[in-house]
C-alpha cells in the first residue's frame, strides 16, 4: 500500500487531478460513497436552499474531496517552498499581534475545511516557531502511521488528543502554536454542546481549558480555496488572556465563527462526516431557537445527480 500511494504522490500535477476527476464519477455517481449523510447534513446545514441549489453544493463537494486526496498524497512530495507558495496568510498580523511577536504561545483552532492538512504544513514553512498539531487517532493502524510521519514531515510535534494536556503543560516555555481540529464530535457526557449546522452537537473541552491554565490566546484559523491547488488562511481573534471565566464562550465563539465560514464556502466542508451521530443528553436545551430544519422536499427542484 504505501508503494503504492508513494507512486501517486509522484505522479505529475496535471495527471493526478486527472484521476481525480476519475474518482469523483466513482465515488458520486457509481458507488455513491456516503451520499445520504452529505445530503441529510446539507439538508440540515442549509434548510434555506432549495433541493437543487444543495444538489449543486454536493456534487462541488464530491469534486473538491476527490481532489484534497490527491494533495494530501502530493504534500508528501512536496518542498516547503512549494507548499508555502500554495498555502498564503492573508492577515498573519493578528498571530503576531496576539503572541507578542511569537513570545507567547496560542492555541490555533481549525475545521474539516479546504485543505486542513496544507495548512500544517504551510505554516511550517512561514512561521518562525514550530505548528504542534493535536490528533485524534485513526482507526486505522495503518492510515493513523501514515498520517502521523505526514504530519511530522517538517519538524511539528503531533500530540494526541488523549495527551494534549499533559504535553502541553510540560512544553509551555517552547515557542509553538498548538493547532488544534476542534470540530470533531466531543463526548456524549462532559462534552460542550451547542446548535451547529442546524442541529445539537457535541465538542470537545480542551482547548477552553489549556487557554485559560496557560493564559494564551485562541486563534480560528480559516482556510479559504483561492483555486484548484492554492487555498488562503485567514486568522480571527477568538478570546486573548484574560479569558472569560465561564470558557464555554470561548467555545461558543469558535463554533459561531465555523458557522460562518462554512456559509462562505460550503462545498470545500467535510460533509462525510457523520457529525451528529450522538444524541444530546436529556436535559440539554438549546441556548436559542435555531432555523427550520423541515424544508420541503417534495416541491423543490431535483439535484443535478437526480437529472442525470
Amino acid at each position: 500500500m504505501k508503494l503504492f500511494l508513494g507512486l501517486m504522490a509522484a505522479l505529475p500535477e496535471r495527471i493526478a487531478y486527472g484521476l481525480a476527476a476519475v474518482a469523483y464519477l466513482l465515488l458520486f455517481r457509481v458507488f455513491r460513497y456516503r451520499r445520504s449523510t452529505v445530503q441529510e447534513n446539507l439538508r440540515f446545514a442549509f434548510p434555506e436552499k432549495s433541493q437543487l441549489e444543495r444538489g449543486h453544493i454536493e456534487a462541488a463537494f464530491y469534486r473538491h474531496l476527490c481532489n484534497l486526496f490527491v494533495e494530501i498524497l502530493r504534500s508528501t512530495r512536496m518542498t516547503q517552498e512549494q507548499l508555502a507558495e500554495r498555502m498564503r496568510f492573508k492577515n498573519l498580523e493578528v498571530l503576531v499581534d496576539a503572541t507578542h511577536n511569537y513570545e507567547q504561545q496560542a492555541i490555533i483552532l481549525l475545521i474539516h475545511q479546504s485543505n486542513w492538512e496544507w495548512m500544517l504544513h504551510g505554516s511550517m514553512a512561514q512561521l518562525p516557531v514550530s505548528v504542534d498539531p493535536v490528533y485524534k487517532a485513526l482507526h486505522s493502524a495503518f492510515w493513523d502511521d501514515y498520517m502521523l510521519q505526514a504530519r511530522s514531515r517538517f519538524g511539528a510535534v503531533p500530540m494526541t488528543i488523549e495527551s494534549v494536556g499533559r504535553e502541553v503543560i510540560r512544553g509551555r516555555k517552547r515557542k509553538r502554536v498548538i493547532a488544534m481540529l476542534a470540530d470533531q464530535a466531543g463526548p456524549k457526557h462532559g462534552g460542550f454542546w451547542t446548535e451547529f449546522l442546524g442541529r445539537p452537537a457535541s465538542f470537545y473541552r480542551g482547548a477552553d481549558k489549556l487557554a485559560q491554565a496557560l493564559k494564551i490566546p485562541v486563534i480560528f484559523a480559516q482556510c479559504r480555496r483561492v483555486s484548484r491547488g492554492h487555498y488562503e488562511i485567514e486568522l480571527h481573534e477568538v478570546s486573548r488572556p484574560p479569558h472569560p471565566t465561564d470558557g464555554e464562550e470561548i467555545l461558543e465563539a469558535y463554533v459561531r465563527l465555523t458557522e460562518q465560514v462554512i456559509a462562505e464556502q460550503p462545498e470545500t466542508y467535510l460533509w462525510t462526516n457523520r457529525r451528529w451521530k450522538k444524541a444530546p443528553p436529556e436535559d440539554y436545551r438549546p441556548a436559542s431557537p435555531t432555523k427550520s430544519t423541515a424544508p420541503n422536499d417534495a416541491t423543490e427542484s431535483a439535484t443535478p445527480d437526480s437529472q442525470a
